[in-house]
């Protein structure tokens, strides 16, 4: 069994576990991935996962309470089963175990029949927990981020977190790549965004999403096979997530980041949810943590809403 580090702290107060078994949904962290070379140990001292556990249970007070973005309780009344793990136990550029260990992570969740959702750490954590989803007939990815992380490698590390959808696009079962909320200027040079183009993912600047909205973005990914929810905080405006790495303005509200996970879930199988990039020493009193929360919760919210 998976050992995972247990947390004083859990996501909104329910339950700890050992492992998945009698659960729907298994939430836990993972602060490091792989690291680039030229990368500094400083946010090594504030774990971002466990600053999203703190922000978004205060803010929450009660997960009993009725919350009004589902007319009733988050979980309905207990008809979904959610525990907080922990955290995967990673160190800082021990990158080879760090993915080894949120890959095995991961295929724990998944073998107990649960939901895995990832709390990272940096973009890189993304890649071993999307290549445990390969033994899948079918995967389509929805990425919201501004970046489209197709560099093949920085220096000679291809598993950093420009890589991810890069990395993505080579695992068999993955069909499609949906990268929505892209904009100004990040790793992607022209090479990069013919490589992606080619291959066929399809890139939804921050103003053609708002022009074509949310249903229509969300009809774009296939039906068959199962979904992939993977946020980059800095998807979102600055003005609501300034404690991330890379700040950009003109980003996507709340809102819209909510309704698209609501269509994108819509008549789809949920094989697996990420959220990444906090900087829990850039952020201003648990802002981007606590949207970080509310996102999961959102998640949560509609499979507790979902039929058998």
């Amino acid at each position: 069994m998976f050992r995972f580090q247990q947390t004083s702290d859990t996501f909104l107060g329910i339950p700890t576990a050992a492992d998945a078994a009698g659960a729907d949904v298994a939430i836990f962290g993972a602060v490091h991935g792989t690291a680039y070379p030229h990368a500094s140990s400083a946010t090594e001292e504030t774990i971002a996962p466990d600053a999203v556990r703190r922000a978004i249970t205060a803010a929450s007070v009660n997960i009993d309470h009725w919350d009004f973005d589902f007319g009733g309780p988050l979980l309905n009344d207990g008809a979904l089963t959610v525990v907080d793990l922990g955290n995967v136990p990673t160190a800082f550029n021990a990158n080879q175990k760090n993915r080894e260990a949120i890959g095995e992570a991961t295929r724990s969740v998944r073998a107990r029949g649960a939901l895995p959702i990832l709390i990272g750490g940096d973009d890189s954590t993304a890649i071993p927990f999307i290549r445990s989803l390969s033994d899948l007939p079918a995967l389509h990815i929805l990425q919201i981020d501004a970046h489209i992380d197709w560099r093949d490698r920085i220096g000679d590390e291809p598993l950093g977190y420009s890589s991810t959808m890069r990395r993505a696009s080579e695992i068999p079962p993955v069909r499609s790549i949906t990268q929505v909320g892209i904009r100004a200027v990040g790793s992607a040079r022209r090479e990069e965004v013919d490589t992606a183009v080619s291959w066929g993912a399809r890139i939804f600047t921050v103003q053609q999403t708002r022009r074509s909205g949310m249903a229509a973005i969300a009809d774009t990914i296939p039906r068959e096979g199962a979904l992939l929810i993977h946020i980059d905080l800095d998807a979102l405006d600055p003005s609501i997530c300034p404690g991330v790495n890379a700040l950009s303005p003109g980003g996507l509200r709340l809102d819209e980041v909510t309704e698209l996970i609501a269509e994108a879930m819509r008549g789809r199988t949920l094989a697996g949810f990420s959220i990444v990039e906090l900087n829990p020493a850039a952020d201003v009193n648990g802002m981007t943590a606590t949207v970080a929360g509310r996102l999961i919760c959102h998640v949560l919210g509609h499979l507790a809403r979902r039929g058998p």
